[in-house]
């Protein structure tokens, strides 16, 4: 069977939801592939992978008792990177599927290839039945919305255009007609012509805005002489920031996802 092409493409959203000691992200099969993907995201680093294949395992039986599309599990770590199973497990990927004949959910440690995988999320109706509960758009819709951000583009170019040289050239041409508005003009040419002047020779006190750009300025003079210095060190401290900024994205959508869950638990009980 062949992809969908064009507005038969379909586009859905993607689901997270909490897992006590780790958060899932379930994505619809993008238009032309044959599998949903499923990401295990531990902000605990502390957990075994033993425990984070047997997660893998319950994942994807739950979810393809849930959406009956071949699915993709994937592990990652606190800081996003992937979490090494193949020394337990022969891969780092777990591939399942039900099985058309048998009825079972079918699970592999290995990458499969698309032909055997069954070739039901190339089928745009069967989709739309599948993940009915989950909002999605066309690919006519993507388009379309694609031309709407473009043509807003266009209309923001228009506006800073308008200001940055329309709006100068009338000034000019109405300066050209009026004596009263060429000397406002000239008045306010010559003090800031005088302004500048005092701010050369030390003698214009400087704003607070000005005095702060210049102390981060020199710091960052500070830091750069010190990068220069010391490169492996700058590349240390470049990738631990790397690091902690992806841990910190991490823990907030770990948190927000358990806020969430919060009422529907209360509401259940």
């Amino acid at each position: 069977m062949k992809p969908p092409a064009g507005e038969d493409r379909l586009f859905f959203e993607a689901m997270k939801e909490d897992r006590d000691w780790y958060f899932v992200e379930y994505r619809p099969p993008i238009a032309g592939f044959p599998f949903a993907t499923l990401q295990i995201v531990v902000p605990n680093i502390a957990v075994t992978p033993d425990a984070v294949a047997a997660a893998a395992e319950d994942e994807l039986t739950l979810w393809l008792t849930r959406y009956p599309i071949p699915i993709m599990v994937s592990a990652f770590d606190a800081t996003g990177d992937l979490i090494h199973l193949e020394h337990i497990r022969g891969c780092n990927h777990l591939v399942g599927f039900i099985d058309d004949h048998t009825g079972k959910v079918i699970r592999e440690w290995r990458l499969l290839t698309n032909q055997e995988l069954p070739n039901d999320a190339l089928e745009p109706s069967y989709l739309k039945n599948v993940y009915s509960d989950i909002p999605h758009k066309t690919g006519e819709e993507v388009r379309a919305r694609a031309e709407q951000h473009i043509k807003q583009v266009r209309l923001g170019w228009w506006i800073v255009f308008g200001w940055a040289a329309v709006v100068p050239a009338a000034v000019a041409i109405l300066e050209w007609w009026s004596d009263w508005l060429g000397i406002v003009v000239l008045i306010y040419a010559i003090w800031k012509a005088l302004e500048k002047a005092l701010q050369l020779m030390g003698k214009w006190p400087k704003s607070k805005r000005e005095l702060e750009k210049e102390a981060e300025e020199r710091r960052m003079r500070h830091h750069h002489y010190h990068c220069e210095r010391n490169p492996e060190g700058f590349e240390h401290l470049k990738l631990e920031n790397f690091e902690r900024w992806a841990r910190e994205d991490i823990q907030k959508e770990a948190h927000s996802l358990k806020r969430e869950a919060q009422p529907r638990s209360n509401a259940d009980s």
